[in-house]
């Protein structure tokens, strides 16, 4: 797929060897899509590589209010920003490792946040556990931000569905 705004994915190594890792199908998918490997990375490689227009798609989490984006944050919404977003910076891994991986990353911590809104219900769900009913695999948090930022909530349904039929083989294999 022709993805409009570039993704870059920050993924943890132990991510990168899971069997369900949905990931790997949006590296098969999206043409403007680059995959890093780490826990932590290159402070200055990788603010060089972000950017004015770049956004870490992430949930609010606390943050000190000495930072400048503690304020900040609280403006960047779906669509709302959809303009200024040029590349959307994604971590896969569980939520405490992401959590871990943006402590050791300032140039993570410190980007602007966007958080997903009017969720689609997640079908990751029969594969891997959640603390919330709402979180999303990495695969269909990306499909979602792409389609509410480039306003065509169809553009990436396709994907979604290849998604579900994955999720519906590893099923069929575990059952057996």
């Amino acid at each position: 797929m022709d993805n409009r705004i570039e993704v870059l994915i920050l993924q943890h190594p132990l991510e990168a060897h899971e069997a369900k890792n949905s990931v790997a199908l949006l590296a098969l998918g999206l043409t403007r899509v680059r995959l890093e490997i780490g826990e932590r990375f290159d402070a200055q490689a990788l603010s060089d590589g972000l950017g004015p227009g770049a956004r870490l798609l992430y949930p609010q989490t606390p943050m000190p209010s000495t930072s400048p984006q503690a304020v900040e944050n609280t403006k960047f919404r779906l669509p709302a920003e959809a303009g200024a977003v040029s590349r959307l910076v994604v971590l896969d891994a569980t939520w405490r490792k992401s959590l871990k991986m943006l402590h050791l990353n300032p140039a993570l911590m410190a980007l602007p946040r966007l958080a997903l809104q009017d969720l689609p219900p997640p079908r990751y769900r029969a594969m891997r556990r959640a603390r919330r009913a709402d979180q999303l695999s990495t695969l269909e948090a990306v499909c979602t931000a792409l389609a509410q930022l480039e306003q065509d909530e169809t553009r990436y349904q396709p994907m979604l569905d290849g998604f579900e039929r994955f999720i519906a083989r590893w099923q069929a294999r575990a059952a057996r």
